[in-house]
């Protein structure tokens, strides 16, 4: 997560300061480095208070964005993904049932996936993104990284007290899988499944900006 991503959820979830949600980081990748991508923030969990807050003008002293705005934020960023050399069949939904948004691509290589993530940043962090890659495939020795190179907490603490309880019971969740059976990982919260072709991370977003926990991982698949 960075902080255009982070922005993206406080223009969503302005209004949900007890509220809970959770994003999810779904990646398929190909022996070859292609793959496909699903980005999704999961709401459902407080759908009927988000309903009756939609109706409000103002809470807590914040303007309630309405489902123009929303779907406005949703969009620019899903054009700058649709806009990025080596990205196709992109897609989103925005479900105010639900309170579901999902994102989704193909890539032809890691490059161009790392090029989705900088849609997600500011102009200052974008060179930092493209030097410090989030996502790495060796073809040949078969790994593949998750880095995170940006300090969520430090953006955290910028924000109101008040704000701040959107993140209270937020979680993060990211599903790799591949082709090739995964030998080991790195990072010990991971599980592997029983076909050995997926690994989940599950973790709480507070203990993600108090850095008790990591997204980073290394994953070694067998040759």
């Amino acid at each position: 997560m960075n902080k255009r991503l982070l922005l993206l959820f406080s223009t969503i979830s302005i209004f949900l300061f007890t509220s809970c949600f959770e994003f999810v980081e779904e990646v398929s990748f190909n022996k070859d480095g292609s793959g496909s991508a699903v980005l999704t923030i999961n709401l459902s969990k407080s759908k009927t208070k988000l309903a009756s807050i939609l109706l409000l003008d103002s809470i807590n002293g914040y303007k309630v964005p309405s489902k123009v705005t929303i779907r406005k934020k949703v969009q620019e960023i899903v054009s700058k993904i649709k806009g990025t050399k080596g990205v196709h069949n992109v897609k989103n939904t925005l479900n105010f049932n639900e309170f579901i948004v999902t994102v989704s691509c193909d890539f032809d290589n890691v490059e161009a996936l790392n090029e989705v993530i900088v849609n997600f940043s500011s102009k200052k962090h974008i060179e930092a993104i493209k030097k410090d890659r989030h996502f790495t495939f060796n073809e040949k020795n078969k790994t593949f990284t998750r880095s995170h190179h940006f300090d969520l907490g430090k953006e955290f603490r910028k924000t109101k007290n008040q704000d701040r309880k959107v993140f209270e019971t937020a979680t993060y969740t990211s599903v790799y899988r591949f082709e090739t059976p995964i030998k080991t990982t790195e990072n010990n919260q991971a599980r592997i499944s029983q076909s050995k072709k997926a690994i989940m991370l599950h973790l709480q977003a507070q203990d993600i900006i108090a850095n008790k926990q990591t997204i980073k991982n290394k994953i070694q698949l067998e040759n």
